[in-house]
């Protein structure tokens, strides 16, 4: 679930594919060392190049600017990498420093890419074919087929009814899910983004029903096999605790819930869920199954949990 910047960024703060030649202004370094130093030092270096550009850009909206910005940030996210680089650039105190404005503007940036999106999938005389020109398409669908598949190999059947919490402006993800044989639900936060999404929904002949609701508003759960959050539910750990723990306390035991994580270098774009042992705080009080970490383009990494009981 994204927010507009000036939402997001307030929360990051408070709590805690987007094609232009930028090459004079912003150096592609290659990797290993090039004499000016060793790998992670080029890529911190490239890493607060591009947050520079974004905090100039007079917008964030979808354009050649923004586009090409955005997409050598996922780009340099998902590349392979040493862990011992890695762990350099994550620990450099600058990149530290910015990382809570970095994710708001990629927040941002997701939102107003969707939003974008929305609009001109609806706007369009063939719904389904415009949505094929979505940047990110394939990457939602190899994500969601992976969270599926996860779903129902560690738990007794395949979910047949399940929620998604933080669908966002374009709810690729509950479509998705649906077209697996799932009876899905989706909520988010944002009036603006429960209009488009239900929209979409129907002009794309998918029966997902889109509500308005804050997740720790959200009722009784019992119905659900699974429940969904996105990896922008909770932007800090204590938020996304309490969002899980408000779930959890409102699904029957057994249950399975699914949140959205980062991992390496894709931990620039997205909050990290940290999992440790039975009960874990940081999971709301979920008993964690698995956690899955892709290393392809995928950018999401897969936590799944299990309501006890």
């Amino acid at each position: 679930m994204s927010r507009p910047f000036e939402q997001t960024h307030a929360r990051a703060a408070s709590r805690g594919a987007h094609g232009r030649d930028l090459t004079t202004r912003l150096p592609v370094r290659a990797c290993g060392h090039d004499g000016t130093g060793s790998e992670h030092a080029a890529l911190v270096a490239e890493v607060l190049a591009l947050h520079d550009a974004l905090v100039a850009a007079p917008s964030l909206e979808p354009g050649p600017h923004t586009d090409d910005l955005f997409t050598r940030l996922v780009a340099l996210a998902v590349a392979r990498r040493p862990a011992a680089v890695v762990a350099a650039v994550l620990a450099d105190p600058r990149v530290r420093e910015r990382l809570p404005d970095l994710r708001a503007r990629c927040a941002a940036g997701e939102y107003a890419l969707e939003r974008c999106w929305a609009r001109r999938v609806l706007a369009a005389d063939d719904p389904a074919s415009a949505l094929a020109g979505f940047p990110y398409l394939q990457n939602y669908r190899d994500l969601t087929r992976m969270e599926f598949h996860a779903v129902a190999g560690h738990a007794p059947a395949p979910p047949r009814r399940a929620l998604f919490v933080g669908s966002g402006p374009l709810p690729l993800s509950a479509l998705l899910l649906a077209r697996h044989g799932v009876a899905v639900d989706a909520v988010d936060v944002d009036p603006e983004a429960v209009a488009l999404g239900g929209a979409l929904a129907r002009a794309l002949g998918d029966d997902v029903a889109v509500t308005e609701g804050d997740v720790l508003g959200l009722g009784d759960l019992g119905g659900y096999d699974l429940v969904c959050l996105a990896a922008l539910v909770g932007l800090a750990p204590e938020d996304k605790a309490a969002a899980l723990a408000h779930v959890r306390a409102r699904m029957r035991p057994g249950a399975m819930v699914l949140a959205r994580s980062a991992h390496s270098l894709r931990t620039l774009l997205y909050p990290v869920l940290e999992v440790g042992g039975s009960g874990d705080a940081g999971l709301g009080g979920l008993d964690p199954v698995a956690v899955l970490h892709p290393h392809t383009d995928v950018v999401n990494s897969v936590v799944l949990a299990r309501v006890p009981g």
